[in-house]
């Protein structure tokens, strides 16, 4: 009877244990969520590594670990911690497969993007929108007026705003910077005139004429003899080269920032849908 009793006891304390066990793990689990919930990201990827240690097979863990990277706006670490989970790219779920296009699409890891596109498990419809974005993020606006006809169907939040983006890439129109150049070569400072900088083309314009004009001044009181006249000679010099050069990088800034403006709006729109 007394042994009876020990053995009764003993399964008792198994069950009891595994049930405390399982309290545990689910109030963990509404912990990290609450977390997550609340922006603390850094903090919900630290409970979701800790719980993925005891259930490392659980899916949607694996999924809110990742992103509580991403969310954390550690994208490098996201993709890396995707890759890690799963022996084959093959191996994951859909929203898995997702999330991880997307992050591959914000990072520009384009190469990797188009080597696992195939392997991933996602509806055709939705690789269509995805390769739209790697198109749009990757600066090839010429594909993107070419795809854009064929995921309208789709009814994707983000098609109407890069379809305007898409507009006014086409319309945009480059500064050339040997236009730039011989303009201001010309007269100083229309280059930068041309450019929309007209700030510095004032200030240059003011410049090289006003040290031009004490060169002359210099030359025409004590002629080639002048001290004066040679200074600002050579000081004139120096600011028509520069405004001749810094007219080239005008038109080269003016364009640069053209593209980043419209890669920033790119990527607001595409990321207000992920």
């Amino acid at each position: 009877m007394r042994l009876y009793l020990i053995v009764f006891l003993f399964f008792m304390g198994i069950n009891q244990s595994h049930a405390q066990n399982i309290y545990t793990f689910d109030k963990s689990k509404e912990f990290a969520s609450y977390l997550f919930m609340s922006g603390q990201y850094e903090l919900s990827a630290v409970e979701y590594e800790r719980l993925l240690f005891v259930d490392e097979n659980n899916d949607s863990l694996k999924l809110a670990l990742v992103n509580s990277y991403f969310k954390n706006d550690e994208l490098a670490k996201a993709i890396r911690r995707t890759e890690s989970l799963y022996p084959l790219i093959s191996d994951f779920s859909q929203p898995m497969s997702e999330l991880y296009l997307e992050m591959l699409i914000l990072g520009k890891g384009f190469e990797k993007f188009d080597q696992n596109l195939s392997l991933l498990r996602i509806e055709e419809k939705k690789k269509s929108v995805y390769q739209l974005h790697r198109e749009v993020m990757a600066g090839n606006w010429e594909q993107v007026e070419l795809k854009i006809p064929q995921v309208s169907a789709t009814d994707h939040p983000s098609i109407s705003g890069l379809k305007n983006l898409s507009k006014q890439a086409k319309a945009f129109k480059p500064k050339k910077p040997w236009v730039a150049v011989m303009m201001s070569a010309i007269l100083p400072g229309s280059g930068k005139f041309y450019t929309g900088n007209y700030k510095d083309g004032i200030f240059s314009l003011l410049v090289v004429g006003g040290s031009a004009f004490q060169a002359y001044r210099g030359f025409n009181k004590d002629g080639v003899s002048s001290t004066s006249g040679w200074i600002f000679a050579g000081l004139t010099t120096g600011f028509y080269a520069g405004n001749v050069y810094g007219s080239a990088k005008s038109a080269q800034v003016y364009n640069q920032n053209f593209w980043l403006e419209i890669e920033k709006d790119a990527e607001d729109i595409i990321r207000s849908t992920y």
